[in-house]
C-alpha cells in the first residue's frame, strides 16, 4: 500500500499565463462577443498588473510550505471550500451511491449482508496492515491517502462549517446496523483488539438475524434520528444539539454510530425497477440511514444491495474499489446459512456471541419537533426531484473504439448534443478527473463545453452539413475533450489554480475584476455536472444536481451498453435522457454511414487509378 508513496510528486500549479489562456478559450462558447471582450480586458489587467503575479507568487509559496508538511497546497482548502462549508443537504447534493449487480444465487437478505460485511472487514484489515496493493495507472502508483478515511470516519455537522473525525481502528471494531429507523451495534471481534478473532460470516449472519427480529418485534415509539442527517447543514448542526439536549445518553449513542466502522442498512423494502433501486440507494426512507458516515452498505429485503458514500474526504475511486472487492469475492465465497446446523449446534454458535445492543435514543418535545421538520424537508426534496436511470443498449465502448475515439470523450459529446437540443444553449459542464498521481491529489475539472463541441452540435443539427462534415466536427470535439482531460489529470487545467488564486487573496485586498465579473461565476456554475465510473459490477450509480437549474448526470461506459442516471429538480430528466439516446443513435449513424461512403469513395478512386495506369510489360 505504501509502495511509491514517498516518491509521489506534489500537486503542481500551472504557469499563470497558461491558466489564463486556457480559461479564456474555455469560456468562448459560453459568452457573447461583448462579454468575451470584457473578460479579455479583465484577464489582461490581471496578468499585467501586480494583482495576478502577486497572488500567484503567494500561492506558490503556500505550495512549498505544504510540500514540506507532506501534503498538497489544495488539500485543506478543498475539504473546506468544496464540502465542509457547503450548506445544502449532503444527502441530496453531495453523497453518491452505487447499486450492486445482483447475486445470481438469490441469497436471503441477512446471508448477503453477512457475506458483504465479512468481506468489508477483510478489506479494512488490508488497510490496517498496509498490505492493500496501491492503485495504479500505467505502472505508476496513485496516492493512497484517501483510504485512511474509508472506515471509522464521520462527518460532523457544524455551523458555519462541518468537520470530519476519524477514529482509531484498534479499539473501534463495531458495526452500526439500522433497520426500521432503529439503530444497533455489535462487535466484530471475539477478543477485543485481536483482528484474528473476527466473527465468521455465519456468526455475523446470526447477529443480523437477531437485529432483524429485535427491530421487527419492537413496536415502541423510537425517535427516528436517522432523518436528522438529511437536512440542510446548518439545520443538521442545530438538530445535533437538540438531540444531545434531549437526554444525556443520546450523545453516547451517537458516538457509537460515529466511531463505528461503517453503517449497515437492513432495509424492509424490496426495490425492483431501476428508478426504485436508484432512489433506495440514493435516499431511501431517510430514517434508516446515517448519511454522515463514511459509507453505508445497504441490503434490501429481496437481497439486492448497494452503497451510499459520504464525499467530503473521499472520492468515488476508493469506494468503487472496495465495492468491486466485495462483489467479486462474494461470488467466489459460499453464502453463510444455518441449514447444516442442528438446533443444539446453532444454540452453541449463538451463545458465544454477545447480543447486539440497541441504541435507545430518548425523545423530547424539541427533538420530536426537529424530527418532524426534518421529515417534512426530506419528503419535499424527494418529491421535488426527478431521478431517471436511462439504459442504452444500442452499443458501448467496443463500437466507439472501432471509430478510433475515446469512449469517455465520445459520450461527453453526446451529452453536449443532448443538452443543446433540449435547451437550445451551451452551459458550463463539469466532468471529474482524478489527480491522484500527485500527493494528496483529489480531482480537477474537465470543461466539456468547448469551441469544438459547439461546432459539432451545430453541424449535427445543420441539414445542409454532410455526413463527412459532421463526422469531422465530432472527431475534432472528441479530440479536444481528450486533450483537456489529459491536462486535468496532469494538474494543468484551470479550475483548481483559479480557485487557489481566489482563496489566497486576503479579505482586505481588492477583488480582481476577473473574479468580480458575473461571467466568471456563470462559467464556473455547473448546470451539467457529470462523472463516470465504468465497472460491470455496478448496475446503478448517481447523485443529485449541484445547482437548482442543472442536472446531475452519472454514467457508465460498458463494452456493449451505456448507462446514465439523470437527476434534476423537474427540468425534464426523462426528456433529457431521450435526447441522449437520440444523440448516440445519430452519432452512430453518422460514423457508420460516413465510413461506408468513405470506403465506397476509396474503392472508386482505386478503380479509377487502376484504369489510368498503363499495363505492365509482359
Amino acid at each position: 500500500m505504501d509502495k511509491g508513496q514517498d516518491e509521489l510528486p506534489s500537486l503542481p500549479i500551472p504557469p499563470l499565463d497558461q491558466t489564463l489562456n486556457r480559461y479564456m478559450e474555455s469560456i468562448r462558447p459560453l459568452t457573447t462577443d461583448e462579454e468575451y471582450d470584457r473578460m479579455a480586458k479583465a484577464v489582461k489587467e490581471f496578468r499585467e498588473s501586480d494583482q495576478g503575479p502577486s497572488l500567484d507568487q503567494r500561492l506558490r509559496e503556500r505550495a512549498l510550505e505544504c510540500e514540506k508538511r507532506g501534503t498538497s497546497w489544495l488539500a485543506q482548502w478543498w475539504d473546506d471550500w468544496a464540502y465542509f462549508s457547503h450548506r445544502d443537504s449532503s444527502t441530496f447534493f453531495v453523497n453518491y451511491y452505487f447499486g450492486f449487480q445482483d447475486d445470481p444465487r438469490m441469497p436471503t437478505q441477512t446471508a448477503r449482508a453477512a457475506l458483504l460485511v465479512s468481506l468489508a472487514l477483510e478489506f479494512r484489515q488490508l488497510i490496517a496492515t498496509r498490505t492493500l496493493t496501491p492503485d495504479m495507472a500505467r505502472n505508476a502508483p496513485f496516492c493512497m491517502n484517501m483510504y485512511q478515511y474509508l472506515f471509522n470516519y464521520s462527518r460532523i455537522a457544524g455551523s458555519p462549517a462541518d468537520t470530519a473525525v476519524g477514529f482509531p481502528f484498534e479499539n473501534n471494531n463495531h458495526i452500526c446496523v439500522v433497520r426500521n429507523g432503529k439503530f444497533y451495534i455489535f462487535e466484530t471481534l471475539h477478543i477485543p483488539s485481536k483482528p484474528s478473532s473476527v466473527l465468521s460470516p455465519r456468526e455475523i449472519m446470526i447477529q443480523l438475524e437477531r437485529i432483524k427480529k429485535m427491530a421487527d418485534d419492537d413496536k415502541s415509539s423510537v425517535p427516528a434520528i436517522g432523518i436528522l442527517s438529511t437536512g440542510q447543514r446548518d439545520q443538521v448542526a442545530k438538530d445535533r444539539v437538540t438531540l444531545f439536549e434531549a437526554h444525556t445518553s443520546n450523545k453516547a449513542h451517537m458516538a457509537k454510530i460515529e466511531t463505528s466502522m461503517f453503517v449497515l442498512c437492513l432495509d424492509s423494502s424490496s426495490p425492483s425497477s431501476s428508478e426504485e433501486f436508484s432512489r433506495a440507494c440514493w435516499h431511501g426512507d431517510g430514517a434508516s440511514r446515517w448519511f454522515d458516515k463514511c459509507f453505508q452498505l445497504i441490503v434490501f429485503a429481496n437481497g439486492r444491495a448497494g452503497m451510499n458514500g459520504e464525499h467530503s474526504k473521499m472520492d468515488a475511486t476508493p469506494t468503487s474499489r472496495l465495492c468491486r472487492y466485495l462483489i467479486d469475492e462474494a461470488q467466489a465465497r459460499a453464502l453463510p446459512d444455518f441449514r447444516n446446523l442442528n438446533a443444539e449446534d446453532l444454540y452453541e454458535c449463538a451463545s458465544i456471541l454477545d447480543k447486539p445492543k440497541p441504541l435507545n435514543f430518548v425523545n423530547s418535545p424539541a427533538l420530536e419537533k426537529a424530527i418532524s421538520n426534518a421529515f417534512a424537508y426530506f419528503h419535499a426534496t424527494v418529491n421535488a426531484h426527478e431521478m431517471i436511470p436511462t439504459e442504452f443498449k444500442g452499443y458501448g465502448k467496443g463500437l466507439i473504439k472501432s471509430f478510433k475515439m475515446s469512449p469517455d470523450a465520445y459520450v461527453q459529446m453526446a451529452l453536449q448534443l443532448a443538452y443543446y437540443r433540449k435547451h437550445g444553449e451551451y452551459v458550463a459542464t463539469y466532468e471529474s478527473a482524478a489527480t491522484r498521481k500527485y500527493r494528496h491529489g483529489r480531482t480537477e475539472t474537465v470543461r466539456s463545453c468547448s469551441n469544438e463541441s459547439k461546432a459539432f452540435c451545430e453541424a449535427m443539427d445543420n441539414p445542409d452539413a454532410s455526413l463527412k462534415v459532421r463526422a469531422t466536427a465530432c472527431r475534432a470535439a472528441v479530440a479536444r475533450h481528450a486533450q483537456y482531460t489529459a491536462w486535468a489529470v496532469d494538474g494543468q487545467a484551470v479550475d483548481r489554480h483559479l480557485l487557489g488564486l481566489r482563496l489566497i487573496r486576503k479579505p482586505d485586498e481588492e477583488m480582481p475584476a476577473l473574479f468580480a465579473d458575473p461571467v466568471f461565476a456563470r462559467t464556473c456554475r455547473w448546470r451539467l455536472s457529470t462523472s463516470q465510473i465504468s465497472d460491470d459490477c455496478f448496475i446503478a450509480y448517481g447523485w443529485g444536481e449541484v445547482v437548482p437549474d442543472g442536472y446531475g448526470c452519472a454514467y457508465m461506459v460498458k463494452e456493449a451498453e451505456l448507462y446514465f442516471c439523470i437527476t434534476s429538480l423537474k427540468l425534464g430528466s426523462k426528456d433529457f435522457g431521450q435526447h441522449i439516446v437520440d444523440a448516440l443513435e445519430d452519432m452512430r449513424f453518422t460514423f457508420e454511414e460516413d465510413g461506408i461512403l468513405s470506403r465506397l469513395r476509396s474503392r472508386a478512386a482505386s478503380r479509377l487509378a487502376n484504369k489510368a495506369s498503363p499495363p505492365s510489360n509482359p
